[in-house]
């Protein structure tokens, strides 16, 4: 049962695990923050790869989810946006790494300005969420915590770099919890992307991926003594999630989109490439150069006005309501590559983007702490949409309107007394 904008299910939320407003700062001897830490790139099968102690630890204590499906498309910024504000990309607006907007212009990860503008922001992130109800916040790196959302940033946070050791973002964060109880942040993020580089540069199975587990799962570890040595083990909660999976490419998976449009090799449409790509044809072009393009082999052609019946996205994809999207939308089957021969881009490695639900998509959610569930106990699968629900059901929060499911959050919180 969705959960959408609207007043009427606020009661529902609010008896949620006994979610509350506006809790005052707690005593010293009852500092109980939330960690979320995102292990980008993450796959949902990663764990038993190589030893990882410090998940396994987590996992034994609380509760975690044999898969995590993300929201389409399953690309890091709109799935990390969706974990912190409860919406599909379509209701946030980032619907990409990569955007256009008619009055903003172009928008790209790597793009300072673009990801310091609020106005590419759309919903409430929890750290504002937070902020506004009483509960300092703090950002070791988020998509998102840069820009004031809603004129709001969390009180500590950091611009992204993705050079600094991991060692030294725990200890930052550990460091925070260690302030004085009037400047103490009660809810935290905190971002590793070391499976998802090496995940892409060498693909999913690749040793070097398997590295990278080792590493992030050292940096949890880490974490975990830090909050044991300063007396909070107990009373921390620590949400461990990943945005997305990874899928192996090879080189003769690849489908030449202008082997069916010709005018492509051209650039004459306005294309962002991807396991999902999005077009916007010249004017005029929309019907032929949508007809064209699904002739083709592993590829599956949306029209993003069309009712899904009649090649419309899908309406479990949750892609179409917002003006960023673009008029065709183009999935690759997974493990394919989207390209032109006047490109001749030779996919190796991996990547992700694709439909999710393809399982090689999916990530992983491990939560620990006094409102989570304890044990070991497993829930089959989880929608990141619904994350944001449950960290606000455990951070005592009233969450803002937005696309989770109530029900779906209680089944990782302990039961209410």
């Amino acid at each position: 049962m969705p959960r959408l904008f609207g007043s009427a299910v606020l009661a529902a939320v609010l008896a949620l695990a006994g979610c509350r407003t506006a809790a005052p700062p707690a005593a010293p001897d009852h500092y109980a923050p939330l960690v979320l830490v995102s292990l980008d790139g993450f796959r949902y099968d990663y764990r038993g790869r190589t030893p990882t102690p410090a998940l396994d630890r987590l996992a034994a204590e609380g509760v975690s989810a044999g898969r995590l499906v993300p929201v389409f498309p399953t690309l890091t910024f709109p799935n990390h946006y969706s974990l912190v504000t409860g919406l599909h990309p379509e209701h946030h607006g980032i619907v990409g790494n990569s955007m256009v907007d008619r009055a903003l212009g172009s928008f790209s990860l790597g793009d300072t300005a673009a990801v310091r503008d609020a106005r590419w922001w759309g919903g409430e992130p929890l750290w504002v969420t937070a902020e506004r109800q009483g509960t300092t916040a703090g950002a070791m790196f988020w998509p998102g915590s840069e820009a004031a959302i809603g004129g709001v940033r969390p009180t500590f946070w950091k611009p992204y770099d993705d050079d600094l050791a991991y060692e030294a973002r725990v200890d930052t964060v550990l460091a925070w919890m260690s302030l004085p109880p009037a400047r103490r942040p009660g809810f935290v993020t905190l971002y590793f992307s070391a499976v998802d580089s090496q995940g892409h540069r060498y693909g999913p199975d690749a040793p070097e991926t398997t590295a990278a587990i080792a590493r992030v799962d050292s940096a949890v570890g880490r974490l975990l003594g830090g909050l044991d040595t300063r007396g909070l083990g107990d009373r921390a909660s620590v949400v461990v999630v990943s945005d997305h999976g990874m899928a192996a490419l090879a080189p003769d998976r690849v489908v030449y989109l202008d082997d069916a449009a010709p005018r492509l090799a051209g650039r004459t449409e306005r294309i962002l490439w991807g396991a999902t790509t999005l077009v916007w044809p010249a004017p005029g072009q929309l019907d032929s150069l949508g007809a064209a393009l699904s002739t083709l082999a592993h590829v599956s052609v949306y029209r993003r006005d069309a009712p899904a019946a009649a090649g419309g996205v899908p309406e479990r994809l949750h892609f179409r309501d917002h003006p960023r999207i673009a008029p065709l939308v183009l999935v690759a089957d997974e493990g394919w590559t989207l390209t032109t021969r006047a490109e001749a881009r030779v996919p190796r490695g991996g990547t992700h983007g694709y439909d999710n639900a393809v399982a090689s998509m999916a990530g992983i959610l491990i939560a620990r702490g006094p409102a989570f569930r304890s044990g070991g106990a497993v829930v089959p699968t989880f929608n990141t949409v619904d994350v944001y629900e449950a960290l606000c059901a455990a951070l005592g929060l009233t969450p803002a309107p937005n696309d989770g499911d109530v029900a779906a959050a209680r089944s990782v919180l302990a039961p209410v007394p």
